[in-house]
This record gives structure tokens, sequence and C-alpha cells, in this order.
């Protein structure tokens, strides 16, 4: 492991410089192509990092894990679904977190299950933009009835975002929308939609 490396990813992430910000995350990808499993203990310890730099940094490097550890990848993005930092939270549901489930979907399913069960804001959002990104997309079945959960939440920002996934499976698979604006008790979420389609 070449600690060196390390340091000086960690500086790059915290960058003002986006470019550079983005170099932070390839070299992760770099790094998780051949020696994902030798650098999870590091991985894990700054997922949990108090710079948010750091946090999104490796979420982004996450996105093309190869298979064999996705479920890995999975449980190292726990963490990130109740992150409070705007810039973690953009970066983990629409994309680190739909890239990964995408290569373990029964899994992925089988957790938010679980997960969605949680009445934290961030979770339920972070799961919201997953089913709208290309993860849920290719599962529209399975993405509306988490989706479907997530539209009874009364905060605005939850339920907005799965007002933001659902426009997308609708306009995508039109045959779903009876069935959509069939639902109870999700008026707001709704009414926001037909203004869309």
């Amino acid at each position: 492991m070449d600690k060196k490396l390390l340091v000086r990813i960690q500086r790059m992430a915290n960058s003002s410089d986006w470019e550079i910000k983005e170099m932070a995350a390839s070299k992760i990808k770099e790094i998780n192509d051949k020696y994902f499993i030798d650098h999870l203990p590091v991985w894990k310890q700054w997922i949990c990092h108090k710079n948010p730099n750091i946090r999104r940094a490796l979420e982004v490097g996450l996105l093309r894990i190869p298979k064999a550890h996705a479920k890995e990848a999975f449980s190292l993005l726990l963490p990130l679904l109740n992150d409070d930092n705007r810039y973690v939270r953009k970066n983990c549901g629409p994309f680190a977190l739909s890239a990964v489930s995408y290569k373990i979907p029964s899994f992925a399913f089988k957790e938010f299950h679980i997960l969605i069960k949680d009445k934290n804001q961030n979770m339920r959002w972070n799961i919201a933009m997953c089913m709208g990104a290309m993860f849920g997309i290719k599962y529209p079945d399975k993405a509306l009835y988490i989706l479907k959960k997530v539209c009874r939440d009364k905060r605005h920002f939850v339920w907005r975002a799965a007002v933001s996934s659902l426009i997308k499976i609708i306009r995508k698979y039109p045959h779903f929308e009876k069935d959509v604006f069939g639902w109870k008790n999700c008026d707001n979420c709704l009414n926001t939609i037909k203004k869309y389609i």
C-alpha cells in the first residue's frame, strides 16, 4: 500500500480546483480496480472522515467498483446515506449508490426494503434519488415499490426526491402512470408530478 499516494489523494480531494478533486476520485477508482480489498480498512476510515471532501472523493471512487466487491462497496456507502453534507449527498444516491447497486440488484433491493423504514430524511432522499438513476430505471416495478413509501413522507425535502424519480420512470415507462396516480396518501407528490407529465 502506497501511503504517500493516499496522503496525496486526500490533499487532492480537498483542493479548491474542481479538476484536482476529480483526479482524487479517479485515483481511488484506479486503486479499487485491483486493490480494493487491500484498501478496505483505509476506506472504512475515510468514509467517516470529518472532511466531507474526503468522504465525497471516496464515494465517487466507488462508481466503477468491480462486481466481486460490490457488496462491500454498498456497505461502505451506508454511513453516507445519513450524511448531512449537501456535497456528499448529491454524489451518493443519484451516482455512487446507483452505480454500486446496479451490479448487485437483488441484494440492493433487499437492503432498500429494510433501509427505507429509517425515518432519517437524508437516508430517504438518497434512496429515492437512486430509484430515478440508472439502477432504479432498469427495475421500475421494484423502484416504484420503494418510491410509494417515500411519496407518503410529509417532508417536502423527501417527497420531492420521490417526485424527481417518479417523473423519470413514468416518462420512460408511461404504462405505469395510471397505477402511480392511484396511490393513496400521496397528494403532494402526485399533484406535483401531474405538472410535469
